[in-house]
Formats: structure tokens, C-alpha cells, sequence
């Protein structure tokens, strides 16, 4: 039984949202919707719980995402690989470019390791580095 009820994936065209709402996504489901990312028109990938409890994943272009949970809709915990230097990219994330703390930028293997065990059991996985956000984006 999985703890996500349902995966929303976001693909524009043109202006236009034409993504797909999953209700009860397996894992299938969510790991294709997650390697369909590109970081042009399908940047941002949602599993959520319910609406104060949800993972997005955003990005794709080069291999670099973003993954963000929160559990109350006001705190938020970011994936991190504290690898990366001090500095900011830029990356297309729900259709809008911005520029993103470097660190933030993590491969598709953390990524979907982080989704895998959110998906399953609803928690932040051990196994990788997390911090609270302060801000998500800085203009």
C-alpha cells in the first residue's frame, strides 16, 4: 500500500497544463513520471498524501532536479548534495525559470530514491541529506 494518493505530473504545451492527475500511482507510475522530466515542457512532477503533505520533484534538464517535502504545507525540507560548490543554476521548475542554490541540484538516482521511500512509507529517506528550507527560490 503506498502512502502517496495520488501523482500529479505537470506537461505544458504552450501555455496550457495538459498533465496527467493519478490517483493511487504505484511505483511504476511515479518512476516514469519522474524520468519524463526534461526541464522544458514537463518540469514538475507532485506525489502527494493529501494537500498539506506532498513531495515535488522538479527539473530534469541535464540530469539535475529538485526535491522538496513538506508535511503541514509551511515547513519545508530540501534534498541536498553538500558535494556541490557554493553557487546557483538556473532550472525551469513548474514552467518558471529560477535560479536554485547549486546544492540543491541533485542526480536522478538520489531523486528517485527520495520519491521511492516517500512514496512507500512517507518519510524523509535516512539514507540522504536534508535540509529545512529558509527560502526555496532567491530572484
Amino acid at each position: 500500500m503506498m502512502f502517496v494518493s495520488n501523482l500529479s505530473i505537470e506537461k505544458w504545451v504552450g501555455n496550457e497544463n495538459q498533465g496527467d492527475f493519478i490517483e493511487k500511482p504505484n511505483w511504476s507510475q511515479i518512476e516514469a513520471a519522474i524520468r519524463q522530466l526534461n526541464g522544458k515542457n514537463q518540469t514538475l512532477v507532485t506525489l502527494a498524501a493529501d494537500d498539506e503533505t506532498y513531495m515535488t520533484i522538479g527539473g530534469g534538464s541535464a540530469g539535475k532536479y529538485v526535491v522538496s517535502v513538506t508535511f503541514d504545507n509551511l515547513d519545508f525540507y530540501n534534498l541536498v548534495d553538500l558535494s556541490k560548490p557554493e553557487a546557483t543554476e538556473k532550472l525551469v521548475i513548474g514552467g518558471q525559470e529560477g535560479l536554485y542554490s547549486a546544492k540543491m541540484s541533485v542526480d536522478l538516482l538520489r531523486c528517485l530514491l527520495a520519491a521511492r521511500t516517500f512514496s512507500e512509507s512517507g518519510k524523509l529517506d535516512s539514507l540522504l541529506l536534508w535540509e529545512e528550507d529558509k527560502s526555496l527560490v532567491t530572484v
